[in-house]
Order: C-alpha cells, then sequence, then structure tokens
C-alpha cells in the first residue's frame, strides 16, 4: 500500500484484498502502475505488482524497455511484515521482486518506521531503502555518486486527516537521482467505505531523470 510512491506501511488485513491503479500524467507520457495485496494475518501481506506500462504520446505506442535500466514494464511480487513497538511506534520490510518481458530481474527492498499521532489523526513514516539498477536506474540512490553506500536511499512521507476521517493530505518523497527521486504532494478523499480517489503532483528532485506529471489513484482497501 502506498501514499503515492512511498510504501505506506500499512498492512491488508487477513483474509482481505488491496487494490491500487495508478496513472502518472506527463507531458509526453502516460504511465499506469497496478498493485493487488492480500492479508494473510499476522501482519504479513502478499501481492503482485504491473509496474511502469508507459504509452508514450508522440510514438502513439506503448514503450518496451527491456535492455536498458529501469526495466519498463516491470511485473513483481510483493510483501511486507509490520512490527508493533507499542501504541503509536511500529516498523515494517518489505519488498518488490520481479522481471520484464525478457525475464531479467529487479528488486527493492526497504525498511520503514511509523509513527501514529491519534489526537492530531497524523502519521509519519520514515525509513531506509535500496534497488537494483533494473528497478530504479544505475544513478546513485542518495547524492553521492562515487561512494559505496550509493546504492541506499532515505525515504519518507506523511498522512494528515483533515475533515471527518473523509479528506486526507498526503505527501511523499524517495530521495536519489533515478527516475523515481521525486516529491509527490497531494491528497486523497474517500467516496464509499471501501474506495479512495488521491491526486498529487510530482515533482523532481535531486537532479534525477523524473519529470513533472499529475498522479491520480483509485483505491480499493476492504478492511
Amino acid at each position: 500500500q502506498n501514499f503515492f510512491n512511498l510504501p505506506s506501511s500499512d498492512i491488508t488485513p487477513k483474509n482481505k484484498v488491496f487494490f491500487q491503479q495508478q496513472v502518472n500524467l506527463s507531458k509526453d507520457a502516460l504511465q499506469s502502475s497496478t498493485t493487488l495485496s492480500y492479508g494473510l494475518g499476522r501482519e504479513w501481506e502478499i501481492g503482485v505488482n504491473a509496474l511502469g506500462i508507459t504509452y508514450d504520446k508522440a510514438k502513439h505506442d506503448l514503450l518496451s524497455n527491456n535492455d536498458n535500466t529501469p526495466y519498463a514494464p516491470l511485473f513483481a511480487a510483493n510483501f511486507q511484515k509490520k512490527f508493533h513497538l507499542d501504541n503509536h511506534l511500529s516498523i515494517s520490510a518489505g519488498t518488490q521482486i520481479g522481471c520484464n518481458e525478457k525475464g531479467k530481474g529487479a528488486a527493492y527492498i526497504y525498511a520503514n518506521s511509523v509513527y501514529s499521532i491519534e489526537k492530531t489523526h497524523t502519521k509519519l513514516v520514515g525509513g531506509l531503502y535500496t534497488s537494483s539498477n533494473g528497478f530504479f536506474g544505475s544513478e546513485t540512490r542518495n547524492w553521492m555518486d562515487k561512494s559505496f553506500v550509493r546504492y541506499a536511499g532515505i525515504q519518507a512521507g506523511m498522512e494528515q486527516h483533515i475533515w471527518k476521517e473523509k479528506l486526507l493530505f498526503q505527501a511523499d518523497v524517495i530521495s536519489g537521482k533515478h527516475d523515481l527521486g521525486e516529491l509527490v504532494l497531494g491528497g486523497a478523499y474517500a467516496v464509499a467505505k471501501s474506495w479512495i480517489i488521491s491526486a498529487g503532483y510530482q515533482i523532481p528532485t535531486f537532479h534525477s531523470h523524473s519529470v513533472k506529471a499529475v498522479v491520480l489513484e483509485l483505491t480499493y482497501s476492504h478492511s
């Protein structure tokens, strides 16, 4: 489960499903990413992803990046486990691991800490991640191009309830000069008990290869 790009570290309840369809609308392309997760219980979830399915507006065709990194489209499985430390603090660890159409592998691995403030209905997430070149590209995950820690990046996000637990402000940021080095600011609105629509604006950061884009999401969360 994501804010926009960052895993929110919410776990799908046992025997329930989570579905999210994300579309990024930029000047030159339309990109689709889909997530489906299933709750196993005991704060475990598993799922599948179809990431980076991209329509090039100029070529009027779907892009297929099978040889150069990052790969697109990318088909992956996801796993996540959460540990509660107290009523306010928890940590989670997870991964998305898969391959492209030629069977070339890629992986994204992360660990997040989550702090919830019930009084203000605020949720704060911060963590570390690493990834293979096939997932984000060969560029550094932070700001140090030649350092041995170039494969370690930081990620952070927040969620703030604004109105009747229906309207929320959301934001997330991922470090790095790769295609997902970006900040997304936006919000979410619960249109029904299990259905949520979200919208945000994507801003490239860290001299990254990202692009400015509008981010739209439709989420089903059967909790």
